[in-house]
Formats: C-alpha cells, structure tokens, sequence
C-alpha cells in the first residue's frame, strides 16, 4: 500500500540528487573564483610594488579580472537553480500533502532550475576559455602568434 509518505520519500530523493549535483558545482565555482580573486590580488600588489606600467601585468590582471565577474555570473545563476528547486521540493510535497494538483506550476519551477543550471555552465565554459587567455598572457605566448 503506498502512502502519502512513500510519496514525499520519492520526490525527495530525487530531488537530494539534485541539491547535491548544485553543490558540487557550487564547489567547483567558489574554488575557481578564490583562485581567480587571488591572482588578481597577486598581480595588483606586483603593479604596486614595482610602480610600472608592464602591458604584460595591466592585460592579465584585465583577463583575471574578466574571469571574476564570468565566474560571480556563474555563481549568481546556479544560486537562481537551487532557489528554483528547492521551490519546485517544497511545492511538491505541500501539493502532495493537500491532495492538490498544479503541475504546470512545478513544470515551471523545473524548467526555469534547468535553464539557469545550462547558463551558469555556459558561464563557467566562458571562464574555461578566459582562463586560457590570461595564461598565454602570462606566459607571453600571445605575443608570438
């Protein structure tokens, strides 16, 4: 016999799957900015310090700088997606529970999570390819090509 409660058991469960996933993506994006804002520290202390006008310096802290508003975009839309979930959780087991059907309302809630998970993606691949250029920047490969 399958009760209220199997229900809410099942929507859970999948749903645990996908806060998880968030969060292993929200991990992978913290790791990348606190990398990118502490490079961008470490180039504007050496700008500092040596009082030059290096183009080197200036173009890769503009490519590191670039990359911590890819990566905050990227971090800002997957914190949109699990907003969206956990309303899409929550919606699910209140209507479960009042015996009250608006699937077309959760349909949204798990589109718009969907699309804001494949935009902050599309965010980190950006950074993926800015992340290239300030390495060929730093390693002056640019100026030979």
């Amino acid at each position: 016999m399958v009760t209220k409660l199997d229900d809410v058991v099942g929507l859970i469960t999948g749903s645990l799957v996908l806060f998880s996933s968030i969060g292993l993506f929200a991990l992978t994006l913290n790791t990348r900015y606190t990398h990118s804002i502490g490079r961008v520290r470490d180039i504007y202390e050496e700008l500092k310090k040596n009082n030059d006008d290096s183009p080197k310096l200036a173009q890769e802290l503009h490519a590191m700088v670039h990359r911590c508003h890819l990566l905050k975009w990227s971090f800002g839309l997957l914190l949109c997606s699990g907003i969206s979930s956990g309303l899409f959780l929550l919606g699910s087991i209140f209507f479960r529970f009042i015996d009250y059907s608006r699937e077309e309302l959760l349909i949204v809630f798990v589109v718009f999570s969907v699309l804001f998970i494949f935009s902050s993606m599309i965010f980190l691949f950006i950074d993926v390819l800015a992340s290239l250029k300030a390495t060929l920047v730093h390693i002056e490969y640019l100026k030979k090509i």
